[in-house]
Parts: structure tokens; sequence; C-alpha cells
């Protein structure tokens, strides 16, 4: 009865170490899809000068209310500056213009690195997994124990 339970915790400890695995496989793809993207929240005290810096561009289209504006992502694609408004309402607006470097510095110095919250999470995952790992490990040798008893 004890082996039957301990087997079945070791089967369960075996499947989360499996499902862990294959989550960081998974983030490292979104990992490298956030690779070089940079956001920064827009809030109260910093919305202002950020649409100031938007107004000077002349690709920048105000379809939407500044007031609704959440976020901005800037990304270098192909050697060109793209820039991507997340809306509170979950529209997008991209556009190119490599004219606001302005932006495209403020939205450097303080803002995060997309991908860089997928490391942390990782790391929190690895160090869960070796923990679970060597449960699995002394439940194993529990069975053993009892299996020559």
């Amino acid at each position: 009865m004890e082996r039957e339970k301990l087997v079945d915790l070791e089967s369960w400890l075996k499947f989360f170490l499996f499902m862990g695995i294959v989550y960081i496989i998974f983030s490292f793809y979104l990992m490298f899809l956030g690779l070089g993207k940079t956001i920064v929240f827009v809030n109260d005290k910093n919305r202002e000068k950020i649409e100031n810096m938007l107004k000077t561009s002349e690709k920048y289209v105000e379809t939407e209310n500044i007031e609704d504006l959440d976020k901005i992502q800037f990304f270098i694609a192909f050697n060109d500056y793209e820039f991507t408004l997340f809306y509170d309402n979950g529209e997008e607006e991209r556009f190119l213009d490599n004219d606001l470097n302005d932006l495209k510095e403020y939205i450097e110095d303080n803002g995060y690195g997309k991908s860089l919250k997928y490391v942390f999470i990782d790391v929190l995952v690895i160090i869960i997994l070796v923990q679970i790992n060597k449960a699995r490990k002394d439940i194993g040798d529990k069975i053993d124990y009892i299996d020559e008893g």
C-alpha cells in the first residue's frame, strides 16, 4: 500500500519534471521572439513627454486617444526603428520612423527587455525542477528500500 502511493507520487513528480522541461524549451522560443524588443509602460508621469515625442513624427497617426495608451514597444527591424503602441482597448498601432531618436533613447533608458522576464521565470523554474528531481530521487530510494525489505 505504501509502495503504491510512493510510486504514484514519483510518477506525478516525473510528469511535473517533463512539463517543466517542455516549458523551458517553449520559453526559449518566446525569449528569441522578444529579443531586442524593449517596452516602456505609459503612466501619468511620462504620458505628456511621450506624447510630445510622438507628435514630432510624421508617420504617427493619432487614431486613438493618447490617454488610452498603455505601453510602447521599440524594436530595430532591419535598421529601421519600429514602434508599436498598445492601447487599453487592445488596439495596436505599428509604424516605422528613424527620426524618433529621443523616443528610442527614452524607451531604452526607462523600459525593460521583453525577453528578460523569461530569463527570470526560467531561473525560477529550473530551481523548482532541481528540487522536484531531488524529491523524486528520495522517493525512488524509499521504493528501492521497500523492495529490498
